[in-house]
């Protein structure tokens, strides 16, 4: 268990919660008393004082979660827990860890606890669970996937989507696929038989599976 990791994402998700879950990363920074600057490179540091650096050329789809994926830097080392965080790994895997654990945080302000409970109590471990949080969080359909599938750290479930004969994207929890990312599969009914499968709405060639344990 990375219990730095389990501290720090509880203390993202208090510190959302406690400002109401504010879906606009720009408000959330005000709220937060962080300052949004904009320079070359895209950067978060606490300060003080709390300044997030946005780079000029950093395109209009990624600002959301770029946004929120600094806020997090930045609450990080607020709570003290950046260099816990990165001796939970191989030094030379410590920045990509930190990468890893700060996207996750930012997916969760993105698609909240009361949100992705809502969705998951109407709609359960299907597919359809996943097409509606990426719906009501205005988010992609693969980080709707890896928040469902992440959502319990207890749970045992999988989640993936298939584009043609391969593998587009793929989550799981506490359990394993007989495939992985970019893997040619030609029919996945066959090599998963438990999963639950669901085309993607306009993509005639893509399919969205579930499986729960």
């Amino acid at each position: 268990m990375r219990y730095a990791t389990q501290d720090f994402l509880a203390f993202s998700r208090a510190q959302h919660a406690q400002h109401d879950y504010e879906p606009d990363p720009r408000r959330l920074a005000h709220l937060l008393d962080i300052q949004i600057i904009t320079g070359r490179t895209n950067r978060g540091s606490a300060g003080p004082p709390a300044v997030i650096q946005l780079a000029r050329d950093l395109h209009v789809a990624r600002r959301r979660f770029t946004l929120l994926h600094e806020i997090n830097h930045v609450l990080m080392q607020r709570a003290g827990l950046e260099r816990d965080v990165a001796a939970e790994v191989d030094e030379e895997d410590a920045d990509a860890h930190i990468e890893a654990v700060v996207n996750h945080a930012a997916a969760q302000m993105i698609l909240p606890d009361p949100m992705v409970n809502i969705v998951c109590g109407m709609y359960g471990d299907t597919p359809e669970a996943i097409f509606n949080l990426a719906v009501a969080g205005q988010a992609s359909l693969p980080a709707a996937l890896h928040r469902w599938v992440s959502r319990d750290p207890d749970a045992y479930r999988a989640a993936f989507i298939t584009s043609g004969s391969y593998v587009a994207h793929v989550g799981t929890c506490n359990s394993r696929l007989p495939f992985w990312r970019f893997d040619r599969i030609p029919e996945v009914a066959l090599a998963v038989p438990d999963a639950e499968l669901r085309q993607v709405p306009r993509r005639q060639a893509a399919v969205l599976g579930t499986v729960a344990w």
